[in-house]
């Protein structure tokens, strides 16, 4: 039996994280002789993956994540956690993040906090 699960992506939660990619891949390319030393990458059965990284100009970065299918075809949720850290001018910077129906959730201690906008807007249910 195949079973087919397809997962929307919002264009918000696809912007977000290629901003996000966009950023890791302009340091690498300001640094174009780093090298991937380090590469995991594991996916389970009940489809839930993990993959980690590291590079010789010192990104770090690490994911997993795991599809929640929907009651309909073509529904679902993929819910995905992370973090990537990288060197600027001394100083190490972290992203901790989520990924999932509420969109993308980034946090670090360099990012402003936009915590109370969620609870100031309300909630995001219907909204395409």
């Amino acid at each position: 039996m195949n079973a087919k699960v397809t997962v929307k992506f919002s264009l918000r939660k696809c912007l977000s994280i290629s901003i996000i990619l966009f950023c890791v891949l302009a340091l690498v390319a300001a640094d174009q002789g780093a090298r991937i030393v380090n590469y995991q990458y594991g996916i389970e059965e009940d489809g839930s993956y993990a993959s980690q990284y590291e590079t010789t100009n010192g990104i770090l970065s690490n994911e997993d994540g795991i599809s929640y299918p929907g009651n309909e075809p073509e529904t679902g949720n993929y819910v995905r956690t992370g973090s990537y850290s990288y060197d600027w001018e001394g100083v190490t910077y972290t992203v901790d993040w989520t990924a999932d129906e509420n969109g993308f959730h980034p946090e670090g201690d360099h990012l402003p906090d936009f915590s109370h906008t969620r609870e100031h807007i309300g909630g995001v249910e219907g909204v395409q």
